[in-house]
């Protein structure tokens, strides 16, 4: 597993990064995938409902891309037009991805925050 801080000099980088996913469904999007030698310290998740129907949603991390899904947030409401922040911290590595799951019809947008650390 990546640590920026090892070797000679702490050499490594250290990046803020966004990923988004615009108009996603009821199917299941991923947010965020790791990559190999690479840790990620997630800093927020927004979604935002675009349609004039309330709904809900699923956050989870799917561990190891082995399909051990970790609820971050499990069928949580969202109003017509309303947002939603998760802004607890959480720490990707490697194989981890971030999902997001509509419950219903609609569409919803998300913005991850993220600081992206990467072995030299």
């Amino acid at each position: 597993m990546a640590n920026p801080s090892t070797g000679f000099g702490g050499a490594g980088t250290e990046v803020l990064r966004r990923a988004y996913v615009d108009a996603f469904t009821s199917s299941e999007a991923t947010l965020l995938t790791g990559v190999a030698n690479h840790i990620y310290t997630v800093l927020s998740v927004i979604i935002t409902n675009r349609t004039t129907s309330a709904n809900v949603f699923h956050l989870y991390v799917d561990a190891d891309n082995a399909g051990t899904n970790i609820y971050l947030t499990n069928t949580t409401a969202i109003g017509s037009t309303d947002t939603f922040v998760f802004s607890d911290r959480i720490v990707l590595t490697e194989t981890d991805r971030l999902h997001a799951i509509l419950g219903a019809n609609g569409e919803c947008d998300a913005w991850v925050s993220y600081i992206d650390q990467q072995l030299a």
